[in-house]
């Protein structure tokens, strides 16, 4: 016999957690979150860095930033202690005089949109990361971005939207989807047939396979990611902020007493594969040892490093909202390495559309999927 549910989520990352807990919050009952592996939040999530900023150069990206840290900031009770979201901040520098100015435009961009971010000269670079080393000629201070804890998170939501009656269905890799006269979503899974009257597809790098089993054309594909870590970095602070060399874009972050580095090969090929490549520390070692020299010399813990899995679109935005011909169908997905920190703001946005036809919260009309059939892809400057 068929489960049935109001709304199937597929995916219980840190994304369909999101959107389970906030269709709890707005009173909207029979959700069952489906996800493939045994455990929530397994896949692409406990791979994830954690970031948080709004310093982006797109109107869709500051104000889902905002949003997302506004929603945080009122759960922080709620959540209690250790805090999820540790405001540390965001640190890009350069040596570049064409990027400072590009970068000071930027800051300009984002004050007028709300964010709190701040132009700082060499002195005022080194004052915050006096361990970066190299040319310096400036850079900008986000004190409201920072890092997220994505596994609290994605544990948060779940708890909250469990609690509320939410059901889970877990090792339910979802093998196709029907949807019969009435309007009615049949889902087949490893664990047998659930039914629904909306679907969110919220599967992240496997979201376009998903989207496929309805027949439809979804732009999002898996790149690999690697995050390294550092062996003991005595000689760094305890706290530092998420620190970009904005010319060669390594970044780096402090995890415990060790260090966290990260770079986004651009020339990394779509696919599935997230076996860490023993070369990609030899592509890096050059830039990370020029500007974070201490952190260079601490060496890297391979045992502890691991690659997992961006889910990219053709613009490098997120695609949120229903998918044209086929009514009950969401999409949340694509977000191109800033799924963690707009996910608050995300699952908002889509339990909004579901309860009440549409997001009140964020305008995100600029994430349809129809988007790319009109020409109208987004450009983001700031990617990591």
């Amino acid at each position: 016999m068929a489960d049935h549910a109001g709304v199937a989520i597929i995916g219980a990352g840190v994304i369909g957690c999101s959107v389970a807990f906030h269709l709890a919050r707005l009173g909207r009952p029979g959700v069952c979150l489906i996800e493939k592996e045994p455990l929530p939040g397994s896949g692409s999530t406990s791979k994830a860095n954690g970031g948080i900023r709004a310093q982006f150069t797109t109107e869709i990206n500051v104000a889902m930033s905002l949003a997302s840290m506004a929603i945080l900031d009122a759960l922080a009770d709620e959540i209690g202690e250790p805090p999820l979201y540790r405001k540390a901040g965001y640190l890009f520098l350069t040596g570049d005089p064409a990027r400072l100015s590009a970068m000071t435009a930027a800051a300009a961009f984002q004050r007028a949109r709300g964010v709190s971010v701040e132009v700082l000269d060499a002195a005022g670079v080194r004052a915050k990361a006096p361990y970066a080393a190299g040319p310096i000629l400036g850079g900008t201070f986000g004190p409201r971005d920072g890092f997220i804890d994505p596994g609290g998170l994605t544990n948060f939501f779940l708890r909250e939207a469990t609690r509320a009656g939410a059901k889970t269905r877990y090792g339910a890799g979802v093998t196709a989807i029907e949807r019969d006269s009435s309007g009615e979503f049949r889902l087949h899974t490893a664990v047998g047939e659930i039914r629904a009257s909306a679907v969110v597809d919220a599967a992240g790098p496997f979201s376009g396979r998903v989207a496929a089993l309805l027949g439809v054309d979804l732009p999002v594909v898996p790149v690999r990611r690697h995050i390294l870590i550092s062996g003991p970095c005595p000689s760094l602070p305890q706290t530092i902020p998420m620190t970009i060399d904005a010319d060669s874009g390594v970044l780096i972050r402090r995890e415990g007493n060790r260090v966290l580095i990260a770079y986004s090969n651009p020339d990394e090929p779509p696919g599935f594969n997230t076996a860490f490549d023993p070369d990609f520390p030899i592509r890096i070692a050059e830039a990370l040892e020029a500007r974070f020299p201490a952190v260079g010399e601490s060496g890297l813990d391979i045992k502890r490093s691991w690659a997992g899995l961006y889910e990219v679109t053709p613009d490098h935005h997120a695609i949120i909202g229903p998918v044209p011909g086929v009514p009950g169908f969401f999409v949340v997905s694509g977000f191109s390495g800033h799924g963690i920190m707009h996910a608050p703001a995300a699952g908002r946005a889509v339990a909004e559309m579901i309860v009440r036809g549409r997001s009140e919260s964020v305008d995100v009309g600029a994430l349809s999927l129809e988007r790319f059939a009109r020409g109208e892809a987004i450009h983001e400057t700031m990617v990591l």
